[in-house]
C-alpha cells in the first residue's frame, strides 16, 4: 500500500507487514531503500539503495505508544509533521508531541514544542 511521497526523494513510501521475535509490526519504507544481510549478518542498505527512509511502527514503544499508525504516517508525509499521543512510564497521563522526518532515525519527536490542547488558542505576546 502506497502511503505518500518520500520526504527525501521522489519515491513512494509503502507499508510492509512482517513478524520479528513473535511480534507483528509494520515497516514504512521508501521504495528506493533496500536492505539485506551482509556476510557479518548485519542488516545494511544495498549498493542499489538511493534512499534511507525507513520507520518501524514500534518506533515509539519506549514512550508507551504501541504503534505508529498508517494514518499517522500518511499525515507525516503529507504535512511534513504529525501529532502523536504518548503516555507516562506507568501508562498514566498522556501528552501530545509533534513528530517530523529524521534522516538518521526515520522520525524524531520535537520535545521542545508543545502541542496546543483542543480548543486552546495560542496567545499573542
Amino acid at each position: 500500500m502506497i502511503l505518500g511521497k518520500c520526504p527525501y526523494c521522489d519515491g513512494s513510501v509503502i507499508a510492509r507487514k512482517f513478524e520479528t521475535q513473535g511480534k507483528k509490526i509494520k515497516l514504512y519504507t521508501c521504495e528506493n531503500a533496500h536492505k539485506q544481510y551482509d556476510e557479518s549478518e548485519a542488516f545494511v542498505f544495498t549498493a542499489e539503495s538511493t534512499c534511507t527512509f525507513r520507520v518501524y511502527s514500534n518506533a515509539f514503544l519506549k514512550w508507551n505508544k504501541r504503534s505508529f499508525s498508517q494514518y499517522e504516517m500518511k499525515k507525516l508525509l503529507q504535512d511534513g509533521q504529525t501529532t502523536i499521543r504518548l503516555h507516562g512510564r506507568k501508562g498514566t497521563g498522556e501528552y501530545f508531541k509533534y513528530v517530523i522526518p529524521d534522516k538518521e532515525y526515520g522520525v524524531s519527536i520535537l520535545w521542545e514544542e508543545d502541542v496546543p490542547k483542543e480548543g486552546e488558542e495560542e496567545l499573542i505576546s
